[in-house]
């Protein structure tokens, strides 16, 4: 493929009669391969008036991203606009081979990679965002990472293609491309809010690990948000899990039109403030994330607050925060996975049928794997193993799944992942005792919570956003996170620590639990054993399932490490 684009730079003055052509000067002429391009001074004029183009309006704080086939015609238009009267500056990407398909696409990862760089607060909607494929488009895909090297150089960007991918702004960005599955479930949301809100049934929308219920959620939301038709409606998102919450209201702070206070938590429902209304609903549309880590008044650290809450609500007492949801919300939109319940706390597959019999009926399914490269294949191997199914065969081509015999191997793989993918992390089961909780580094520095083959770790220091802190702090992203850490979360590769709480029987052919090796405290207070054996099942799998590029396993239960390696023996892993 020729490299025979380049980006123009100029500067234009605002004024009342809008954009005059004649008046933009080009500043800069620079190949898309890094190839300087001179000579004439202009383009070829029949480029100006009909070729497909790529343009980025900037000023010093926001840019939009938009393609057209007649620059010169889209200029004039957004120099009459006056929402586009605040730019000051036109950057327009040109390549002699582009077609509408690489403008799609490269008009969609533009936007989704400049909010994630964070130079610019977007002002892009999202509607008509989506994934597809075209004729050479691995190798466009190279053409738009020296672009990006380019942009870099124009000051257009300050973040490299790596360090935007492994972040979590990037991850949970309201500007990603929706596959089928997700727009299916979209279409479907849309026509149950246009036909009303007065008689709405709640929905719900089920998915698996990494099928993009929170990215489809993040979406929805600043669709809704954009769309005038639903101006004036009250529309939020409730994250009940407080780290991810964190993490998406960072995201949604450099998006024009949202806010870091259209994220919730289960207690905002009650306050005024967010839209309370005493004896009514206050909430028009209510997208609920992580539905299965909403709580019930079960082994909390919280019963004031919890019994306060549902006082302010009118609800009888004991009532769990979904009943909060389906008191104040005129429609609900639940995002659940029935096996990522991990504790007594959370209000489990029962409480969902109870509440929801109707809407589980005809339930929006996601089945396609957005996070883990190694496809359905690799979750079905995963809740094969952990759940005594058998496996089907099953090959992971682009897929990292390895089973450590040693621990010291294991740790010497975490660093020279972590040296080149910064989102890698150690995580594990609440197998060890959280001896360093509340002690500080430099008091204790020697103090580990985690020994293994004589070798300690520590847990997280901080319970929330830890994986985002371990960004600028390596000791941070050196340390062990446990489950309330890491759920909702995508790693780039997952080093998961299996402790001896769950085990294996090789006598009875059966996975057990360990009560005296688990020591989440909450996790096991009033659980009967097979209620405990199903929410630490349910751990490792949401455990197994954070990798994106590869998932490496240390098993400290001998037993156990070799049921593993039969299952994936019989997968032919």
């Amino acid at each position: 493929m020729a490299a025979s684009g380049y980006i123009e730079s100029g500067a234009r003055t605002p004024s009342g009669s809008g954009f005059r052509i004649e008046e933009y000067p080009f500043l800069q002429r620079t190949g898309i391969r890094s190839v300087l391009f001179t000579g004439n001074s202009t383009l070829d004029e029949r480029y100006y008036y009909d070729w497909p183009m790529l343009y980025i309006l900037t000023n010093s704080q926001e840019a939009y991203v938009g393609q057209t086939r007649s620059i010169i015609g889209r200029m004039i238009q957004h120099g009459n606009n006056p929402e586009k009267g605040d730019f000051t500056q036109a950057n327009i990407i040109f390549n002699a081979e582009f077609n509408h398909s690489v403008l799609d696409d490269y008009e969609h990862r533009l936007i989704e990679c400049m909010h994630a760089d964070g130079k610019y607060k977007l002002t892009n909607k999202n509607g008509g965002i989506s994934d597809s494929n075209y004729f050479s488009k691995e190798e466009y895909s190279k053409m738009f990472e020296s672009l990006w090297a380019q942009m870099r150089d124009l000051g257009l960007a300050t973040k490299s293609l790596a360090e935007i991918e492994d972040s979590e702004v990037f991850k949970y960005s309201p500007f990603k491309a929706l596959n089928a599955d997700q727009r299916d479930a979209l279409y479907q949301i849309k026509d149950a809010i246009d036909a009303g809100l007065d008689n709405a049934q709640p929905i719900v929308v089920e998915g698996m690990p990494g099928t993009g219920k929170t990215v489809l959620a993040v979406y929805l939301l600043k669709l809704l948000k954009d769309d005038k038709k639903y101006a004036g409606l009250n529309i939020r998102l409730l994250e009940p899990v407080t780290s991810l919450r964190h993490t998406l209201q960072q995201s949604l702070n450099a998006v024009a039109g949202l806010s870091p206070n259209d994220i919730i938590g289960p207690t905002d429902l009650c306050k005024t403030s967010s839209g309370f209304v005493e004896g009514g609903k206050g909430f028009d549309i209510l997208l609920v994330d992580e539905t299965h880590r909403l709580k019930q008044r079960k082994n909390i650290a919280f019963y004031p607050s919890f019994d306060n809450a549902i006082e302010t609500l009118g609800l009888p007492k004991g009532s769990p925060q979904i009943d909060w949801v389906l008191a104040q919300a005129k429609l609900p939109i639940f995002f659940w996975d029935p096996l990522q319940t991990v504790g007594p706390s959370g209000i489990g597959e029962t409480i969902i049928n109870d509440r929801l019999s109707v809407p589980l009926k005809s339930t929006i399914k996601l089945e396609s794997q957005m996070r883990v490269k190694g496809g359905n294949g690799y979750l079905e191997l995963i809740s094969s193993i952990l759940y005594k199914e058998t496996p089907k065969k099953c090959t992971f081509d682009n897929y990292d799944f390895v089973l450590h015999d040693d621990f010291s191997d294991f740790c010497n793989s975490f660093e020279q992942t972590y040296a080149e993918h910064s989102l890698s992390r150690m995580i594990a089961g609440y197998a060890w005792k959280w001896k360093t909780k509340d002690k500080k580094y430099n008091q204790y520095p020697d103090l580990t919570d985690i020994e293994i083959e004589g070798i300690g770790k520590r847990w997280n220091v901080q319970p929330e956003n830890w994986v985002g802190l371990g960004f600028n702090n390596d000791q941070i992203a050196h340390e062990v996170g446990c489950i309330h850490s890491i759920q909702g979360y995508d790693l780039s590769y997952a080093y998961v620590i299996i402790g001896n709480d769950m085990q294996y029987d090789p006598a009875n052919e059966v996975i057990t639990v360990s009560e005296q090796d688990y020591f989440d405290v909450n996790g096991k207070r009033t659980a009967t054993y097979e209620e405990l054996l199903s929410y630490i099942k349910n751990i490792y799998y949401v455990l197994l399932t954070r990798g994106i590029n590869g998932t490496h396993v240390y098993i400290c239960n001998g037993a156990l490490r070799e049921y593993f390696k039969e299952k994936m023996t019989e997968a032919g892993i």
